[in-house]
């Protein structure tokens, strides 16, 4: 059920004469009685829990005996600590939106961002988790609480000398209140051009102001807040379905009228409970021991301390017969109601370790370790108990004849002033407690199975990883942080959780456009277009794999984008430039750096068309032209050999008639010397040079025979 975001607490008044008010208030108290005893019994567990992680149990047993406490507890929270915040802000996005289709694509991108922008900057995102998970470490839980903060600030300032422009344009802002003015005036002398009479005008030359602004906060607040704050019913299964949850506050008379509610009716309740409890007080003290819930003694009214509760209850208000989750705020231990409206999302989270099934509050780490922590100490305290008795033994005297104060003082060559030789005799104690060291290995292993911190998987253990292959140091590695990856994997369901209320806290609330500024650019963010139900993925940077596993993963798939865009250019439909420009992000922020925005452009504006002279032709065009420009090689190719033949035959005929010839000379000689005969030697020449041109003719029609041929298969 949803209720109007701009109801004042006097509108919502008018809702609480439907509903029986001292009914109500007995429900409150029921549950709530039920839920503080429950949560009383958690609280001394976490209490003793605190005292272990800052080394002050188990407690010595004499102040004459070792008081050696050992801090397995505290260790092992340390040790995991960087790990999950490594794990969760690893990355500049920890929560992605995901879109529902291709038209929310952009949409969904710009949820992310602003979501993010909330968390990390408008908000301390690092120090609220880092405390919230080192709650849940220690204590069982950890709680993160957000909601819409409206309350009231008010900050006084002093101007000067401050011109009439200025001066008004102060008094234009709506958040601004006058304290105390004081004006200077000039003298101005106008002359009446009409009558000529001069008149003296005085007019305001400066002013001197003190203003106060008066600016509501307006933005969401995320906080994380003490366990012993937060009461859940006994039954409960988990925090959203619990019948009763409830967050007990101790706050001032200034802050409750900022918060909107009338200072009378605060400060008749001043009187009426100022601290939370006894139980939750012991709690707050076993973590900070300087702690004091009475506070400073001041005689203003304003500072007065208040205890405020909000109790998220099912509860029938409307009286329609069907109970729905009502806020209901109260004043004091007597549970005097201010204001009861009705609730959609519960602003508290809950983040646990390691939930037990069907229950709302599970273990954590210091649980398993606490038992450890406790035998160690007495062990190591025992070993240093057997060495001091060994280094320095007990003494046998006579009395009378030694003097005590020499036997009673340790200090090195001091001598003992005895009456007689042999009037002290010391008892020779053995050491005893090389015997316990291999009880404290076991302790040791006990504890890395129980948490998987270990030094092997620190890589700090040589005797495990020297001489030891690559993949074996991985898995053992690997094996050991599957504790605290599965610890990461609970923690990113309760992120899930916070950043959807998140979400919906900011769709509700957020009545204007919000100027941001994302990726070097400032960016116009209106939430309140924003759909309400988009699923949200968290984030978690954990695998199977080391970081520098994937590092080497990213490496070479950079290398293969790189040869397919050179290969097939950027357009192609395998890689473009926005996916190599995420490779390249993802790889800055494994290098430890959260702005690859400094070193690459990480949104890539797409590529303009490319013209078609600049585009690549297609292959089968290719084919087909190297085709035709090979068939036009071939019969280029056919007329160089018909030419070439042509000519060899030409000049072999040429040297049979010129061979011919000259044996025909030579004949003609044998005959004329022979027998004085005369030969017609002209008739024969032209006789032979007829049947050469005639050859020439024939091998000529057959060169131009065979290069028509060739320009017809071109």
């Amino acid at each position: 059920m949803e209720y109007d975001k701009d109801e004042t607490i006097d509108e919502l008044e008018g809702q609480q004469e439907s509903y029986d008010e001292e009914e109500l208030q007995g429900v409150l108290k029921s549950e709530m009685d039920d839920a503080r005893d429950f949560i009383d019994q958690i609280g001394q567990e976490r209490s003793e829990a605190t005292e272990y992680y800052l080394g002050e149990s188990p407690e010595g047993q004499s102040s004459m005996q070792s008081e050696f406490v050992s801090t397995d507890v505290r260790d092992s929270v340390l040790f995991m600590l960087p790990s999950i915040m490594r794990t969760f802000f690893g990355t500049n996005k920890i929560v992605e939106f995901i879109p529902k289709g291709p038209e929310d694509i952009a949409l969904a991108e710009q949820q992310t961002d602003y979501i993010n922008y909330i968390l990390q900057q408008k908000n301390p995102g690092f120090k609220v988790f880092y405390d919230a998970f080192k709650d849940a470490l220690i204590r069982k839980t950890g709680y993160v609480k957000a909601y819409w903060d409206d309350s009231i600030t008010a900050s006084t300032h002093s101007y000067t000398g401050i011109p009439p422009e200025a001066y008004q344009a102060l008094m234009l802002d709506p958040n601004v209140e006058l304290v105390k003015e004081k004006v200077e005036m000039e003298s101005m002398t106008l002359l009446d051009p009409s009558t000529g009479e001069e008149t003296t005008q005085e007019t305001p030359a400066s002013y001197d102001v003190t203003i106060r602004r008066i600016k509501p906060k307006d933005q969401v607040v995320i906080e994380a807040i003490p366990p012993e704050e937060v009461l859940i019913s006994r039954n409960a299964r988990d925090l959203h379905s619990s019948p009763y949850v409830a967050h007990r506050m101790v706050k001032t008379i200034s802050d409750l009228v900022a918060m909107g509610y009338d200072k009378d009716d605060m400060e008749q309740y001043a009187g009426s409970g100022n601290y939370v409890d006894a139980e939750a007080y012991e709690e707050e003290q076993a973590r900070n021991p300087a702690a004091d819930y009475t506070g400073v003694d001041r005689n203003d009214n304003n500072n007065k301390n208040i205890l405020y509760v909000e109790h998220y209850v099912f509860y029938d208000l409307d009286g329609d017969g069907i109970d729905e989750r009502i806020r209901v705020c109260t004043v004091g231990n007597g549970l005097n109601i201010v204001n009861s409206t009705p609730w959609d999302d519960l602003p508290i989270t809950l983040f646990c370790p390691d939930p037990e099934p069907h229950t709302s509050i599970g273990s954590c780490p210091a649980d398993y370790l606490m038992p450890i922590q406790a035998a160690k100490s007495q062990i190591m305290r025992d070993t240093l108990d057997s060495l001091g008795h060994a280094i320095f033994p007990r003494m046998g005297i006579v009395e009378g004849q030694v003097n005590i104060d020499d036997v009673l003082n340790t200090d090195i060559g001091q001598p003992i002033r005895m009456r007689a030789p042999g009037m002290v005799q010391p008892f020779t104690v053995p050491f005893v407690g090389k015997e316990a060291f291999p009880v404290l290995s076991y302790l040791d292993e006990a504890k890395e199975n129980r948490t998987g911190v270990s030094k092997a998987s620190a890589g700090l253990n040589a005797e495990a990883l020297q001489s030891t292959t690559s993949a074996a140091v991985s898995a053992t590695m690997s094996g050991a942080q599957g504790r605290v990856e599965l610890i990461c994997r609970h923690f990113a369901d309760g992120m899930k959780d916070l950043f959807k209320l998140v979400n919906n806290l900011v769709i509700k609330h957020q009545e204007k456009q919000d100027m941001i500024r994302l990726n070097n650019e400032f960016v116009p963010i209106d939430p309140r277009y924003w759909d309400i139900d988009k699923d949200i993925a968290i984030n978690v940077g954990i695998s199977k794999n080391s970081d520098e596993e994937k590092f080497q993963v990213l490496t070479s798939l950079a290398q293969k984008q790189e040869q397919i865009m050179q290969t097939l250019g950027p357009q192609n439909p395998l890689v473009n430039l926005q996916q190599y420009a995420n490779t390249l992000t993802k790889m800055i922020e494994m290098a430890g750096f959260q702005d690859a925005q400094s070193f690459i452009n990480t949104q890539v504006p797409p590529m303009p068309p490319q013209s078609p002279e600049e585009q690549k032709p297609d292959p089968a065009e290719i084919l087909a032209q190297a085709e035709a420009q090979k068939a036009q090689n071939l019969g280029q190719k056919a007329i160089i050999d018909a030419e070439t033949d042509r000519m060899k035959i030409i000049m072999e005929d040429d040297r049979d008639r010129d061979q011919a010839l000259a044996d025909m000379q030579l004949k003609i000689a044998e005959l004329q010397a022979k027998y004085g005969a005369q030969v017609n030697v002209a008739e024969i020449n032209a006789i032979m040079e007829r049947d050469r041109e005639a050859l020439r003719q024939v091998a000529k029609n057959q060169a131009q025979g065979m290069f028509t041929n060739g320009n017809g298969a071109n």
